[in-house]
């Protein structure tokens, strides 16, 4: 299904039903991106713009800024940098409805 139509469903869906929502953060997407070797030469900062504007097309928001991430960020820690992950990123509270949408699109990346 093109991504036009999707979007057009997805807003549909938004108005018209009482969608369940979730506070997910850009890097839990980094992660998925790292680990299925996606995007391997976008730093961070650049992954997450392109992740922001996927997911207001989607017709999720951004919901806070700079929150730290769950695994280790410390001094030592051997996979936090550029392009690996990041030490903090954006929330966002996005339908769970766009989720398929958003790993679909970012596969491609």
């Amino acid at each position: 299904m093109p991504l036009q139509v999707r979007l057009l469903f997805n807003l549909i869906l938004t108005t018209k039903l009482k969608i369940m929502e979730i506070i997910i953060g850009a890097d839990e997407f980094i992660l998925w991106l790292r680990k299925n070797g996606k995007a391997t030469n976008d730093i961070n900062i650049q992954l997450g713009k392109r992740i922001l504007n996927l997911i207001e097309a989607l017709g999720g928001m951004k919901y806070l800024d700079n929150q730290e991430s769950f695994w280790d960020i410390g001094l030592t820690a051997r996979n936090v940098n550029d392009l690996a992950l990041p030490k903090t990123s954006e929330q966002y509270r996005i339908p769970i409805g766009i989720l398929p949408d958003i790993y679909r699109e970012i596969d491609t990346w």
